[in-house]
């Protein structure tokens, strides 16, 4: 057990926070947290942890009378310092590699990846394979092509992005906003914002999160997106990633992102 500092307080009680906004989507309150949670603290108690962490630019109060929110900081600070990966349920794995072993073509393996990833995660999935349609052959002449130099010479110039699940992440209520959810249906349409930041994330191994407004064109703002890479034969082939609304359960996404990551390029030797 932790020891009881204010620190560790004032940590425990921004993470029901976050869990609780996570859950609901509705801003947060003392007295909501003081019945929900076994917290050992009065609602007077947590209002004033709940105005140091709002000092702390982690919470906000979207209204005068409402609960508190967790802000793009304070995601941050979730992310990065506190928040543990949820592991899939072996029912879940077990289903992730059945819709991959269904798959009779690289087009229908990516398919149905997109659909699975989506299906877990509840927003928006997308697959980015650079050159996917020389990825099976070259499947065949890595072990002769190993150098960068060699590679590149296989490559073609399009590229492969597709995105599944649009219509999960849009019914969410952070998109009932119609000027947001004009924006992103035009970074969707475009798709070029999106791949930019997928370019530059798999230049870099291991999964990347972006936050709000971390995501430097306009139109991802609000949005939170999730990117790891994956490899075939120890080669980068493109990467998985999730992107919802900011306010989206971490943990869970990052441990399905991760997972599928690894498992797909396994899945795309056969072909």
């Amino acid at each position: 057990m932790k020891k009881d500092t204010p620190k560790n307080r004032r940590d425990c009680i921004f993470k029901h926070i976050v869990h609780s906004y996570v859950e609901t989507a509705e801003p947060v309150g003392s007295q909501a947290l003081s019945k929900r949670f076994n917290l050992g603290l009065s609602p007077a108690s947590i209002r004033n942890v709940m105005v140091e962490l709002e000092e702390l630019g982690l919470i906000a109060q979207p209204h005068t009378s409402a609960g508190r929110v967790p802000t793009e900081r304070g995601y941050r600070y979730y992310v990065d310092s506190l928040m543990r990966p949820e592991p899939l349920a072996e029912r879940e794995k077990g289903w992730i590699g059945r819709q991959m072993r269904e798959a009779r073509s690289m087009d229908s393996l990516v398919e149905n990846v997109s659909k699975a990833v989506s299906k877990l995660t509840g927003n928006a999935a997308i697959i980015y394979i650079p050159h996917m349609r020389r990825v099976s052959f070259l499947n065949h002449l890595l072990e002769e092509l190993v150098e960068a130099e060699k590679l590149n010479d296989f490559f073609e110039e399009d590229e492969e992005v597709f995105i599944e699940g649009a219509f999960r992440m849009l019914a969410q209520p952070e998109f009932r906003d119609a000027a947001r959810m004009g924006r992103l249906l035009q970074a969707f349409d475009e798709k070029s914002p999106i791949v930019r930041i997928l370019i530059r994330d798999l230049e870099e191994d291991g999964l990347h999160v972006h936050i709000g407004s971390e995501n430097a064109p306009a139109k991802l703002e609000g949005v939170s997106l999730v990117v790891r890479d994956c490899t075939l034969g120890g080669h980068p082939i493109g990467g998985v990633a999730v992107l919802g609304p900011i306010r989206m359960p971490y943990a869970r996404i990052i441990s399905v992102v991760d997972y599928v990551a690894d498992s797909v390029g396994r899945a795309m030797e056969r072909f």
